[in-house]
């Protein structure tokens, strides 16, 4: 799985990812070894936790039947099910105030192409019926993260309120400094 800064997934991310609020994420999922001939990737399903556990409690659905999840407009399914490799992209988003990072997770599985059964009309509201057939083979499920909100987005999130009390805190510890600096000051 990797995510890429560009829609036409030629500049990789290198390093930590860091990703502003409401960014576009390209991210690509890809297979080898495998004879792209005979074989397409199909992502099943694709979802966010904020740590790194796929089967962490809360989590938001990105791609589910092999279609973006109906409740979130920014996913769109690029290509699944075509080759080797399958794309998706959505906005960055993060799931609490004190949660600055994203892991993505996905469950994938290999399809025989000859099958003509590997990719799914996801506009026709047609999904695939659960379940294994002959066109399904070698599954997995493959993590990545994490996806990072970069630091000058982190104020979005903090109360107006928490802004005030850090301000007069801030006040706060320089009145405890000034005043035995200043009384040193006034007995010289």
């Amino acid at each position: 799985m990797i995510p890429y800064e560009d829609d036409e997934f030629t500049r990789p991310f290198t390093g930590r990812v860091d990703a502003e609020l409401d960014q576009e994420m390209h991210v690509e999922v890809r297979v080898e070894g495998v004879d792209s001939r005979q074989f397409a990737l199909v992502m099943d399903k694709c979802w966010a936790t904020p740590v790194n556990d796929p089967d962490y409690s809360l989590r938001w659905d990105l791609i589910l039947s092999e279609c973006p999840n109906p409740n979130d407009d920014t996913v769109e399914l690029l290509q699944n099910g075509v080759s080797t490799s399958s794309r998706f992209s959505f906005r960055m988003f993060i799931f609490t105030a004190n949660s600055t990072r994203l892991y993505l997770h996905c469950a994938v599985h290999l399809c025989l192409l000859s099958s003509n059964r590997c990719s799914t009309d996801c506009a026709s509201g047609h999904r695939r019926r659960e379940g294994r057939s002959l066109d399904f083979h070698d599954s997995a499920s493959i993590s990545m993260g994490p996806l990072v909100l970069s630091e000058g987005n982190t104020d979005k999130w903090v109360p107006e309120q928490g802004k005030v009390s850090e301000a007069s805190c801030l006040c706060g510890s320089l009145m405890l400094i000034l005043v035995p600096l200043m009384s040193v000051l006034t007995h010289f």
